[in-house]
């Protein structure tokens, strides 16, 4: 046990506490309790824009305007109405999860801190730098326009 005493700057790229199996949770993915009554309510809303009409000049400008004010007051949103198929969502999960199902030697060749790299693999912002880290293993991916994206990553099967 031990090893609880780990400093989070020993979490390497792809030895992760989630990669590693850890039965417990090291210091550096404890981040301080959220108090919610020293917060408004309307804090709390996730804004939801509607995506219907996209392709209205008109209307483009307003829901243009409305992801540009979430993303300034909030930093993320919701959007309905967006067109993507189900089976479209449902095939890009069940890559993305065919890719986290990797072994880690398959997978290090995609680990990078660089956000600027179209195909990206990691367990936290700066793994390894950062203070508090993120509980979290993610693949990023461009995708749009797919064409020239496709051939980026092949994942083995």
């Amino acid at each position: 046990m031990a090893e609880k005493n780990n400093s989070c700057s020993s979490f390497s790229m792809g030895k992760s506490a989630q990669e590693r199996g850890l039965p417990y949770v090291p210091k550096c993915y404890k981040a301080q309790p959220f108090d919610g009554s020293k917060t408004d309510a309307h804090v709390f809303d996730v804004p939801t824009i509607d995506m219907a009409g996209i392709q209205d000049l008109t209307r483009r400008s307003v829901i243009v305007d409305q992801v540009a004010n979430a993303c300034r007051r909030h930093g993320f949103f919701q959007i309905v109405n967006h067109g993507i198929e189900e089976a479209t969502i449902e095939g890009a999960l069940s890559v993305a999860s065919g890719f986290l199902n990797l072994t880690t030697e398959v997978k290090a060749k995609y680990m990078s801190n660089d956000v600027h790299k179209p195909v990206r693999y990691g367990t936290s912002i700066k793994d390894g730098v950062d203070k508090v880290q993120f509980w979290r293993i993610f693949l990023k991916h461009y995708s749009h326009p797919l064409n020239q994206w496709i051939h980026v990553a092949r994942f083995p099967s």
